[in-house]
């Protein structure tokens, strides 16, 4: 949930506003300039149907409201099919990333790579040997251990299509499909039955 676009909708709802946050989920790099329109479009339509048929939530903070939606609109070319792509109603993928941050060892400082080393092979294996500015330090160099802001996002943007929960916002990405996830303002989503989104649970939206 560090996404910053859900973090502006999450402080709207929580002023018992409706909330939509919009994401076109990054599949082709660099992404074609002309899946911009159609992707533009789709959200259009997706937003005025949510509006006009805005779900129920006992637990909702506005009249029993679901609080706020979750849409991901996938970049791909199939956005230029006349037919366009499938929306699905999702739940939330309970993902997590790879690693935030890196090991650096710059020279100069109190610790040396030997110490880490001494520590052990599970341990070392953490703290590449490498150096920022500089070139390569030696196992007897003075170094000092840092951490480079680095994340390791494959886990979340390449999953393998079967870790995915079938009926999740991930596995609608995958499959490239658009997707609708109801969300709680508490960092939780909506149970899906059709008194709280008010249609089937993981039906596809036809626009």
């Amino acid at each position: 949930m560090s996404s910053g676009t859900i973090g502006a909708a999450m402080s709207s709802a929580l002023s018992q506003i409706r909330s939509v946050a919009i994401s076109y989920s990054t599949v082709l790099h660099p992404t074609p300039n002309e899946l911009f329109e159609p992707a533009d479009i789709l959200s259009g339509r997706i937003i005025e149907y949510l509006w006009n048929n805005w779900g129920k939530d006992v637990g909702g903070m506005r009249n029993g409201e679901i609080d706020m939606y979750n849409v991901n609109v996938p970049m791909i070319m199939e956005l230029l099919n006349p037919e366009g792509i499938d929306v699905h109603w999702t739940h939330m993928w309970r993902n997590s990333y790879g690693q935030l941050f890196k090991a650096v060892l710059t020279p100069n400082a109190t610790s040396t790579m030997s110490d880490v080393l001494k520590k052990g092979p599970e341990v070392a294996g953490q703290y590449p040997q490498e150096s920022e500015p500089g070139g390569d330090i030696s196992n007897t160099e003075p170094a000092t251990l840092m951490f480079k802001f680095s994340p390791d996002f494959q886990p979340l943007i390449t999953p393998s299509i079967g870790s995915l929960p079938v009926g999740s916002d991930g596995w609608a990405i995958a499959k490239g499909h658009a997707s609708i996830t109801p969300l709680r303002a508490c960092f939780a989503h909506v149970d899906h039955d059709p008194a709280a989104t008010g249609t089937e649970s993981l039906g596809i939206l036809k626009l």
